[in-house]
């Protein structure tokens, strides 16, 4: 739902912030308020930083409709790369003003990285991403195969004009003396406007046929559902790959930052005469250390950038930036009894074998009701004669009733074959219910384990800092040596990377759980159904 707000209002100028979901459904509302600021004469800046998402349709607003005199500020950047697309796209046809390409060379201009939030990614993947748009349109095929079913049960009218000149032999037709011993009779001329009707009246078989049909179109929708599932829940799993990557680099930067001070104070420790040159080579070890893993780290960073970027159809020469930050929860796992009634409800896989069993029915009584007779209808008309001021016309009107007594067991085949994948669909409902239930108590135990995990891992983060912080203390005033300080190092790398690891866990066993139970795509909204 869009929500649009006043932020500065005069003769001369107005500022409005936009909040929340611009969609196709919100456009006439924003037009509205466009056109009447345009003929009160105000110039229009739209603040779009609280935007959740738009869809892509909402492009041409801001590009050719009211919207393309207006200034863009904390415009997202995917908004901001459509507007771009469509410009280049107007530019070439000549229908965008010089005002609007300013507009986005400047917007273009302010950065080139991509804020991303979980939303954000999700609802690009679903609009972008090519996995969505195959199912999407999976769901028109399957409609235009039902519509195609449906043709049959409509009446036919065919139109048709015959134009020519001809002879005929009748001793060909059992006249071998012909018309007044001449065998051959013509050449005359024959000209004939000819329309024909015919319609199904009774044919119960195809009528189960469409209704069967129809399911199809339902159960490819189910489908898409449960494809925006699973491309949610990849996403967000490259989402938090993406934000543990860029703790690992943060922390990584922060401990080279951390053991070049320990390696200037062995240094320091070395040319007072307290400390040894191992101590300060120890020192340097371990800072090298640290500058590798900030190096296996960026590398991991950027190659998770990559397969974001590449899941939600965006350039993958630009860089990202997280807008949520990788963080553990206290949050309970749900009950399992719920979890498992929320997922018998709203899992689309069930959905779909719910949705395929009542089209496979349908289809079993279709093959059935073709034992059944069809009535059909057929009318044919024609105006005919040799010239066109001589026409007569001439009609047919014919019913015909079939029934089929012998068919070679045609009919029976066809009934065995549709019982027998209901058979199978049934398996597979039990075998399906049997894997959505594993998967959410999966789910929930590694829900529950990661949180345990991450209290853990955060208290001994917090303990091998204090650690570190005493040997630090203890080998500058020449009480311990550095092998101490070294240790409290490598434990405190090692809590880091656990607490990294245990709340990267933790997020992902949240969106395993979402999308085990059905519930993904409501609760990280994003892009359009």
């Amino acid at each position: 739902m869009l929500k649009i707000e006043t932020l500065h209002e005069s003769p001369r100028d107005v500022t409005l912030a936009l909040s929340g979901a611009l969609t196709t459904e919100s456009l006439p509302l924003l037009r509205h308020i466009l056109a009447e600021n345009s003929r009160a004469g105000r110039a229009v800046t739209l603040d779009l930083g609280e935007l959740v998402r738009a869809d892509r349709d909402c492009v041409d607003l801001l590009v050719r409709g009211p919207g393309r005199r207006a200034r863009l500020v904390r415009c997202p950047n995917y908004l901001r790369e459509w507007c771009r697309a469509e410009g280049t796209d107007a530019g070439r046809r000549g229908s965008l003003a010089v005002a609007g390409l300013l507009l986005l060379a400047s917007s273009i201009a302010a950065g080139e990285d991509l804020t991303l939030s979980l939303s954000d990614a999700v609802g690009r993947a679903l609009s972008e991403g090519t996995a969505a748009r195959i199912a999407a349109q999976n769901v028109e095929t399957s409609s235009a195969q039902a519509l195609q079913v449906r043709s049959s049960l409509l009446p036919t009218v065919t139109g048709q004009i015959q134009g020519g000149n001809e002879s005929i032999n009748l001793a060909t037709l059992g006249f071998p003396n012909g018309f007044n011993g001449t065998p051959v009779v013509g050449p005359f001329n024959l000209l004939v406007f000819q329309v024909s009707a015919a319609s199904q009246i009774v044919d119960i078989a195809a009528r189960r046929r469409w209704k069967a049909a129809q399911q199809g179109t339902a159960v490819t929708e189910v489908e898409r559902r449960r494809a925006e599932n699973d491309v949610a829940a990849a996403v967000a799993t490259l989402y938090v790959l993406l934000q543990s990557a860029e703790a690992s680099v943060q922390t990584a930067q922060a401990n080279v930052t951390l053991f070049t001070k320990l390696r200037d104070l062995a240094e320091d420790q070395r040319r007072a005469g307290v400390a040894t040159k191992v101590d300060s080579t120890r020192a340097e070890v371990a800072l090298a250390r640290q500058r590798q893993a900030l190096l296996v780290a960026e590398n991991q960073r950027n190659a998770t950038r990559l397969a974001l970027l590449h899941a939600i159809g965006a350039d993958q020469s630009l860089g990202v930036r997280l807008a949520d930050a990788l963080q553990a929860s206290d949050d309970p796992a749900p009950a399992v009894g719920s979890a498992l009634e929320a997922a018998r409800r709203d899992r689309p896989e069930l959905q779909s074998i719910a949705a395929r069993l009542v089209a496979e029915d349908l289809t079993i009584s279709a093959e059935k009701a073709e034992r059944l007779p069809t009535f059909s209808a057929q009318l044919q008309g024609a105006y005919s004669g040799d010239r066109a001021n001589d026409l007569w016309w001439t009609r047919q009107i014919v019913g015909l009733v079939s029934v089929p007594i012998y068919t070679g067991g045609r009919i029976a085949a066809r009934v065995a074959e549709a019982k027998s994948r209901r058979r199978e669909l049934d398996y597979e409902k039990t075998e399906t219910e049997r894997q959505v239930e594993e998967e959410v108590r999966r789910a929930i135990l590694a829900y529950e384990s990661a949180r345990d995990r991450s209290r853990v891992a955060v208290e001994n983060e917090r303990l091998a800092e204090e650690e570190l912080g005493l040997s630090r203390d203890r080998f500058e005033n020449g009480v311990t040596s550095s092998i101490e300080v070294d240790n409290a190092q490598a434990s405190l790398v090692t809590a880091q990377a656990d607490r990294i690891a245990a709340a990267a866990d933790q997020q992902r066993a949240r969106y395993d759980l979402w999308h085990a139970t059905g519930q993904i795509r409501e609760l990280i909204p994003g892009g359009r159904s």
